[in-house]
């Protein structure tokens, strides 16, 4: 099954770049929108048909009865796909937005750890008051 995947997605990347090769040969005014427009198709057709079936079949692995793997994992997701559309909005030119995006993303890691931290320092304060 994943076998499956992987190679429909190959498949899918290699006709993209086909695709870009031509709209560059023919309408190179048009690349650079096209080429953004199929990345973003790509990347939410690999986090659909990869990633979450990944994250899907490793809540049912023991992994997750530890007490902060799966905020360990959201939070490297989030963050990786961050850097991958900040990384492309900053090769378009587009610095000032990439960066407010990528910001985005690393205030939504720190809210989803906020709860984890409000009980560690309610534990703490516990530990150091007399």
């Amino acid at each position: 099954m994943a076998d499956d995947v992987i190679m429909e997605f190959l498949f899918y990347v290699l006709m993209t770049f086909l695709f870009l090769i031509g709209i560059r040969i023919v309408i190179p005014t048009m690349h650079q929108f096209f080429a953004v427009v199929l990345f973003f198709i790509l990347l939410s057709f690999l986090m659909m048909r990869v990633v979450l079936p990944f994250w899907q079949k490793l809540k049912t692995f023991f992994l997750f009865d530890l007490p902060y793997m799966p905020l360990i994992l959201g939070s490297s997701l989030l963050y990786l796909c961050s850097l991958i559309v900040s990384h492309i909005l900053d090769e378009n030119d587009y610095e000032s937005i990439a960066f407010i995006s990528h910001l985005a993303i690393k205030i939504w890691i720190v809210t989803l750890w906020l709860d984890e931290l409000a009980s560690f320092l309610k534990q703490w304060e516990k530990l150091v008051a007399p």
